[in-house]
């Protein structure tokens, strides 16, 4: 699960490196909404939990929780991969709107 971010999330996403337990944690760049992108994200066969279901006061959108503890290896890097190619076209869309 931890080289498959390096690999395709953005460059300024960073992630936690746990010693344990079941997820990773990831910071996504401050103009990603990780609730209004999981609908697309199923769309696309891939996905997490929101940030925002972890914060009572609506912080955490920038924020997504990866599950490592199941899928088996070659699953989660498919799965990155995808989120990977979503947030990729959302920051383009994004970069694009906003020159």
């Amino acid at each position: 699960m931890l080289a498959a971010p390096a690999e395709h999330l953005p460059a300024d996403a960073g992630w936690t490196h746990p010693t344990g337990g079941f997820y990773v944690w990831v910071t996504l760049p401050p103009y990603f909404d990780s609730q209004k992108l999981l609908a697309t994200a199923v769309d696309r066969r891939v996905a997490y939990v929101p940030g925002t279901a972890f914060y009572p006061d609506g912080r955490g959108k920038d924020k997504i929780r990866l599950a490592f503890c199941y899928p088996p290896e070659d699953r989660i890097q498919e799965g990155v991969r995808r989120l990977g190619e979503l947030l990729a076209d959302e920051e383009e869309l994004y970069r694009s709107l906003s020159t």
